[in-house]
């Protein structure tokens, strides 16, 4: 929105008409307008800039009267009084006392009429009321008094977690602002690094405890530890500990020192519940709609507490109130604490009320509301701290991404005496990584894990959330003062050193801090200086100070009550209860909450998430750190050191092969066995555990007893002498080998999740577990004839590699003599469909867990070099060492020919011959040739130029300034000296879009690029020429597309055979791309292009990123949507696909066939019928395909008589009629046109040479009705 022309005389808009400034030395006609209509819920924010000469501050509101009927010199000097009488204006002035300098209103209409007020985050109330929403609405600002000019900014809207959620999330949190707010500042310090480096004692010393020599490792992640401070002020920090050894001297001190996370929660609830209470009765004495004086007010408050005798008695006096709504709903619970924050603002507001009215400059003021008793504001900003001390072990690292958050500030401690380099002196727990690899890991975690990692918005050079370098242990270094310096200098700039350049260092908070946390008396003077630092990062960071409702505040106060009360889980009805105590009824309100909240980390709430585990939907984790507990006992349990244990055997089988019986679950689990469906189910969501397929079975006393099995791949472990290229397979060249590269970050926990969702997937697709595990390797069944391995390969190169191996050929005649034993065993070359299948769920997996995890993680698709190049560490040609590999990118070699390793040109056929090749988009092949610019002459030495590309250089050499060519280069980027270059052409213009089109890809995208820029200049002739010129190359796209997700491909595969068959062209992903980094280009492409989209649902179809996103995209496209359900889903689905389902009726493929039906393939045939007959309402078949000639089609006798027995005479020719009308344009007799024979399918691919048995049955030659043949 920008400021209208038709302003006050005194008023100057900007150039961009985004500010209006009032001119000096008058105080009045400085009336604006918006120049947009205001629309419901819309928020408008304006900044202001401020002076003190004069008195009042501005007025604010809505009309209805257009700006641009409005004439100039007929405004009025004041809004207020002269504008709020007449009819169709609603104005109110803002008291000047909450304006100061680049004070920000927020207003907004809601539904029910009333203009909504926000003044720097602070809720003001219902500004303006009665505004009627059925009419046009512009903005009124009265630039008046002491508010010298106004801005039109961007709203500091709601917190980003809300925003993240959508509009509606928006709403509801909009909504609950209106009953109370409350401004916090909170964030929590987390201590991260490796095991026994001195976490522990770090935290202590930041809040003034004692150092313990003795420390025990810290088990998990402890919580224990809260504290606070003043960002307005240097201050001891004041410090907690909740549980129940307490230090003997926070004992002895004031319990008023002492803040923890319930009670500081609890306190910022009473402070903004007094504020709201203030607003309120301010709000009543103003309006003049109660005589009732504060004290009274408060009088009323305070015998709210007592009896309802003497509350009636002041409500029936004279001067009290009855229509009091905060008053009236709290009175009868309102805390003590609020009566006595109510009793010391109302003694401040006292202390600072003015003796009379200010006439500054002689003027009086003429526009305003009465001074308007407020709480005077506090002089300070308490900044509650709470310290989460993480567990250094690596076993805890997959738990530890529950609870990672930007809103934070983090420590990375590490140990000043070990070696930066040395792995052997830190891997305790048998993980061999360097402090500066750990140092690496958790900046990189911190880094791709975090998914707001926004800029800050004080310093634009930092990245959020901030990261503190500690080193401890500072004076074992060396007892003399100077050498210890210096060592520790030498060891910073190593540090420093190693971050360099790195992706996170904007993250990093510099100087390093070197501290000791075992000194004999008083505390270490870098310990203040780190204390001091955090205060300054954490008062900057953009959720500091954010506007939370009070009643989500009462609600986290009560949440946190219950977790006090022993309560780490509740049904979501029961919390609902709890929410409906404190003023939160509407079930959107509630959920979006819960959503903010489990953002934030304070609880974990999984039934917005598109979750179909009803369990899961309908409970939710008040306690997450119980989750982390038992999650612990599973992933790092050890065996009873008992030898006459008789579980040996399941510990044996837990450690070498990775599966856990549900014997030893019950036992570690034993005190919370009742909540063990629960925790199981959250275990799967983090994919830590899968449910295996078969059953232990062990016979008792009792008998027969089953025992569910469940793999945990984190447990695994390696023998000695470990290989995977020898233990799990040999590695031949016939087997189809790439792998995916992390870019130097690959967390072991994201292998962990990537095996326990592939053998979910194939133990759901296929009906069988994995055939071996390893710690690093596992090896799958993927169907009869393939097998393939996952192998996390050594550390330093951050990549899993994929063997995929083809066992058998089914379809491979036996042979006449059998083998000898002997005989090596025969490999056969790898199915490029099932390649290609594999490699699309492998890229799906990583995206859907970047999505939901690690945001900001980086990955590609990669080949081993086949190339003869000698490595630089042993001198050996086409060396196998892993330190020796280096790899190509795979999308590269599937689009070209010949790649570059170095200086060698590598041929990359055999490459090739494992994957589908990738279809092109838009045009044909390459778009133009290979061509030579810098040769001067680009027509002479490349004579096959198409005839568009010439037209549009002709065009653009002659085109008026701005419109040329050159203006086309500096819109596309191009520097001078680039320009410069292709003037020495003698056609510059043809020898600028040649070299863009090229350094695009020489893609159809390229050009789609380029006619945009041209869009850009107006070249609409220049553009006629390049789509005349394509329209004869680019292929006819698909008029379907098929959304799917791979468990289904069999299914969807004879859905689109139907389809193709009666004339329709289908995009499906198999078989037209084989993934990477084309896979997001073709699928936009697709969507795009076609005239309907298809979805077939399932559960795991509407849980999967990807299809959500195709949904989505196809929505906003406005492409007609046809849900086709495969498996049985609630209907409409939840998550985001609900908005998009909820108006559309789907078609049932399953519960087919029944009583007195004929038959499953028959209702299958049906379905198809019904899916035909809709997509005929959107595209046309291509007949011709089909139709040319007639011939007979080839049917069985059984087909022939139940297709006959489904139509009936009359049903047949309505369908036919209604065909005929729709086609009637490309002149076809239907009635008289056949299909031909049968279509074979297409051979997949020329290097299997399968041998296609073929099964021999009768057939006769029956002539039918081409429409009928299609259905």
């Amino acid at each position: 929105m920008k400021f209208h022309s038709t302003h006050g005389t005194s008023v100057t808009l900007s150039g961009n008409k985004t500010q209006a400034y009032r001119a000096d030395g008058i105080f009045c006609n400085g009336m604006t307008f918006g120049d947009q209509q205001v629309k419901v819920n819309q928020k408008v924010c304006v900044e202001l800039s401020t002076s003190t000469s004069w008195s009042g501050a501005l007025g604010i509101g809505l009309t209805t009267n257009n700006p641009s009927k409005i004439n100039q010199s007929e405004l009025p000097r004041f809004a207020f009084r002269n504008l709020v009488e007449k009819d169709g204006y609603w104005i109110r002035a803002v008291a000047e006392k909450w304006i100061k300098e680049k004070s920000k209103l927020i207003v907004y209409l809601s539904s029910s009429g009333a203009l909504q007020l926000f003044i720097d985050g602070d809720y003001k109330g219902a500004w303006v009321t009665n505004i009627p929403t059925d009419k046009q609405l512009w903005l009124v600002v009265d630039i008046y008094g002491n508010t010298t000019g106004a801005k039109l900014v961007k709203p500091d809207e709601a917190p980003k977690e809300i925003l993240a959620r959508g509009p509606d999330a928006v709403m509801a949190y909009d909504e609950a602002c209106t009953s109370g707010t409350k401004v916090i500042y909170r964030s929590r310090l987390m201590l991260v690094g490796q095991d026994r480096v001195g976490k522990t004692s770090l935290k202590k010393s930041l809040i003034g405890l004692e150092h313990n020599t003795k420390e025990e490792a810290t088990d998990g992640i402890d919580l224990s530890f809260s504290c606070s401070f003043n960002l307005s002020q240097k201050s001891e920090w004041k410090s907690a500990i909740s549980g129940n050894q307490i230090n003997l001297e926070l004992q002895n001190r004031n319990q008023s020192d002492s803040i923890g996370e319930y009670d500081s929660i609890e306190e910022e609830y009473n402070h903004g519940l007094a504020e709201n209470i203030m607003k309120e009765m301010a709000k009543q004495k103003t309006t003049n709609r109660s005589k009732v004086s504060s004290r009274d007010s408060l009088r009323i408050l305070s015998l709210g507490r007592k009896n309802d005798k003497e509350k009636q008695n002041i409500r029936n006096t004279p001067s009290s109130n009855s229509d009091h709504p905060i008053l009236n709903e709290t009175i009868n619970d309102v805390p003590e604490r609020v009566i006595e924050l109510l009793q010391e603002m109302l003694d401040q507001q006292e202390a600072c009320l003015p003796s009379g009215k200010n006439h500054k400059n002689g003027k009086d003021s003429k526009v305003g509301t009465p001074e308007e008793p407020v709480a005077k504001k506090e002089a300070v900003q308490k900044v509650t701290l709470n310290i989460w001390d993480f567990a250094g072990q690596s076993a805890y690292y997959t738990a530890h991404q529950v609870f990672l958050t930007f809103r934070a500030v983090y420590i990375i401690v590490f140990n000043l005496c070990l070696d930066l380099n040395d792995a052997s002196s830190t891997s305790q727990d048998g993980n061999e990584m360097s402090t500066l690899d750990y140092m690496d890991y958790w900046l990189k975690t911190i880094h791709a894990q975090i998914s707001d990692n926004t800029r800050s918005q004080v310093d634009n050079t930092r990245l959020s959330p901030p990261v503190f370098i500690v080193g401890t242990h500072r004076n074992s270094l060396a007892s003399d003062q100077e050498i210890q310096e210096m060592m520790v200098e030498e060891k910073f700039s190593m540090i420093q050193e190693f971050l360099a350049d790195k992706p996170y260092t904007q993250h990093i908070i510099t100087p390093f801090i070197a501290v000791e946390n075992n000194l004999d008396t008083g505390i270490d003077d870098q310990i203040d200086f780190l204390k001091q630092k955090i205060q300054e990062v954490a008062g900057d960071e953009s959720y500091m100070g954010e506007t939370i409702p009070l009643k989500w505040l009462k609600f986290e106060q009560e949440v946190l009550k219950l977790v006090e009360q022993g309560t780490s889980y509740a049904s979501f009805d029961q919390v609902m209860e709890v929410a409906n105590t404190i003023g939160i009824i509407t079930k959107r309100e509630f959920e979006t909450m819960l959503e903010f909240f489990h953002d934030l980390g304070v609880i974990l709430y999984y039934g917005g998430s598109g979750s179909l585990d009803s369990l899961l939907c309908n409970t939710i984790i008040l306690k997450p750190q119980w989750l982390v507990d038992m999650f612990k006992r599973i992933v790092t349990a050890k065996p009873p050191n008992d030898k006459w244990s008789l579980s040996k055997d399941k510990w044996k089988t837990l450690n070498e092969k990775g599966k856990l019986d549900e014997s030893l679950i019950d036992s570690l689990w034993k005190d919370v066995i009742d909540d063990k469906p629960l925790l199981l189910g959250l275990m799967e969501k983090f994919d830590i555990i899968c449910e295996c397929l078969t059953i232990e079975s062990e016979v008792g006393c009792t008998g027969k007893t089953k025992s569910r099995l469940f793999y945990i791949p984190s447990r695994l472990v390696n023998g000695p002498h470990h290989s995977p290229d020898q233990t799990l397979y040999k590695p031949h060249p016939n087997h189809a080998v790439f792998s995916f590269n992390f870019n130097k970050y690959l967390p072991e926990g994201l292998y962990h999740r990537l095996i326990t969702r592939t053998i979910r997937w194939c133990q759901d697709s296929t009906g069988k577990e994995p055939h071996s595990m390893t710690k690093d390797a596992v090896r799958f069944y993927l169907d009869p004839e393939h097998d393939f391995v996952l192998e996390l390969l050594p550390r330093k190169l951050y990549s899993i590699k994929v063997v995929l191996i083809r066992v058998t050929d089914l379809n491979e005649l036996p042979d006449s003599e059998p083998e000898d034993e002997e005989s090596e065993e025969k490999v056969y070359v790898p199915n490029i469909s099932v390649c290609a299948k594999l490699r699309n769920y492998l890229e799906s997996t990583l995206f859907e867990l970047k999505e939901i995890w690690l945001k900001r993680m980086i990955y590609s698709t990669c080949v081993q070099c086949p190339c003869d190049k000698s490595c630089s560490l042993h001198g050996n040609q086409k060396c196998q060492d892993v330190n020796c590999l280096h790899f190509l990118n795979l999308d590269e070699c599937l689009t070209s020919k010949v790649v570059c390793c170095d200086y060698r040109r590598v041929k990359t056929n055999n490459i090739q011959n494992f994957f589908p090749q990738p279809l092109p988009l838009g045009l044909q092949g390459n778009i133009l040739p290979q061509i030579d610019i810098e040769k001067g002459n680009i027509e002479k030495y490349n004579n096959q130029l198409p005839v568009w590309i010439k037209g549009a250089a002709k065009l653009l050499s002659s085109g008026d300034e701005n419109q040329d060519w050159i203006a086309l280069s500096k819109l596309m980027g191009y520097k001078e000296e680039q320009r410069d270059n292709l003037m020495d052409n003698i056609n510059p213009a043809l020898a600028l879009l040649a070299d863009w089109i090229h350094a695009g890809g020489n893609t159809g995208l390229a050009v789609d690029m380029l006619i945009s820029y041209l869009e850009k200049i107006n070249r609409d002739d220049v553009i006629d020429v390049i789509n005349t010129g394509r329209a004869d190359s680019i292929q006819e796209p698909p008029q379907v597309f098929i959304s799917y997700q791979w468990d289904i491909q069999d299914e969807v595969s004879l859905l689109r055979d139907k389809l193709e068959k009666s004339g329709f062209s289908c995009w499906m992903d198999i078989g037209q791309m084989g993934g990477g980094d084309q896979l997001s280009t073709k699928i936009d492409a697709g969507v795009r292009q076609c005239k309907i989209f298809l979805s077939c649902l399932t559960p795991k179809y509407i849980i999967s990123h990807h299809c959500n996103r195709e949904l989505s995209l196809a929505d906003l496209l406005k492409k007609p949507v046809i849900p086709i359900m495969f498996e049985s889903v609630s209907w409409p689905p939840p998550g985001g696909m609900s908005l998009i389902f909820s108006q559309l009726v789907y078609i049932q493929m399953k519960g087919v066939g029944g009583h007195g039906g004929t038959g499953i393939h028959a209702d299958l045939n049906d379905k198809y019928r019904e899916i035909i007959h809709k997509v005929m309402m959107f595209a046309q078949p291509d007949l011709n395909k089909y139709f040319e000639n007639e011939q007979p089609v080839i049917y069985s006798p059984d087909e022939e008589e139940d297709t006959q027995s489904r139509y009936s005479r009359d049903s047949h020719e309505r369908l036919l009629q209604d065909i005929a009308e729709r086609f009637s344009a490309r002149n076809l007799n239907l009635t008289r046109a056949y299909l031909p024979p049968v279509i074979p399918q297409p051979v997949e691919n020329a290097l299997d040479n399968d041998i296609r048995v073929q099964q021999q049955s009768q057939q006769v030659h029956v002539s039918k009705c081409s429409v009928c043949a299609i259905l």
